[in-house]
């Protein structure tokens, strides 16, 4: 039935998103390679909710190789608990994808050598289009968001960024952030944080990031599990009545 269903796949040539929920095994990831190469019209390309072994990573990023259009508008792998040595593979394969507008990772096991290897993907991107970039609960730490960050500052388009529920990210990590939010290239309008306990210190640092930006529109965070006290508070408070950056 599988082989049937997928001949059936390649066959159509007017699918725009295409959601994968279960491992195929090689021959169904292969089909899949097929149809991303002989397709242009994939718009959106979804695995999520099944877990993702060392077997399945490969194929997933053998079949991505075979992706040679530029219509792929959004990239999916979530819920899947690939590991950081697994979604390197697949970091590397999406280094010719740098029209994707939207890549949502969430809820895997990237770590900071995942967060080196698209780091390093998101540098080597020329006029990346990357608006909305998804790593909540990924297992990155202070190394791995610095590595992001030097990724970042390469996506003027960057609009949108969720670190939600990275629990090793201390006031360190927050600190590589303030120059992306000063960058002139920097786009960012919604960053979220919630369940990431960094402190004050991390609160003095967002807060002088964002002296003198003029494009950020949301900041989410949960004070109690940041752990930010007055003193953090302060901080905030001094930028906000600043008039000039009000006026920006």
């Amino acid at each position: 039935q599988l082989v049937a269903f997928m001949r059936g796949i390649i066959q159509n040539q007017s699918i725009k998103e295409l959601s994968i929920h279960t491992d195929l095994g090689d021959q169904g990831f292969e089909s899949i390679g097929y149809f991303l190469r002989n397709h242009n019209a994939l718009t959106h390309l979804r695995f999520d909710d099944f877990h993702v072994d060392t077997d399945c990573v490969q194929n997933i990023a053998m079949a991505l190789e075979q992706c040679r259009h530029n219509s792929l508008r959004s990239f999916e792998l979530d819920n899947s608990n690939a590991s950081a040595e697994g979604f390197a593979e697949i970091a590397a394969t999406l280094r010719t994808q740098s029209q994707l507008e939207k890549l949502h990772l969430k809820y895997n096991n990237i770590g900071r050598d995942g967060c080196v290897a698209l780091g390093n993907t998101l540098s080597r991107w020329q006029s990346s289009n990357l608006k909305c970039l998804t790593l909540s609960n990924n297992n990155i730490d202070d190394l791995g968001l610095e590595a992001l960050v030097e990724g970042m500052t390469n996506c003027s388009n960057l609009e949108t960024v969720d670190l939600c529920d990275n629990r090793s990210i201390t006031a360190a990590g927050i600190r590589s952030i303030s120059p992306l939010l000063q960058s002139e290239t920097c786009s960012l309008k919604f960053i979220m944080l919630d369940n990431i306990s960094f402190g004050d210190e991390g609160a003095i640092a967002l807060a002088d990031g964002l002296r003198g930006n003029k494009l950020l529109r949301h900041l989410a965070f949960a004070p109690t599990s940041a752990g930010v006290t007055d003193v953090g508070w302060a901080a905030f408070s001094k930028l906000l009545c600043d008039t000039s950056s009000i006026n920006n």
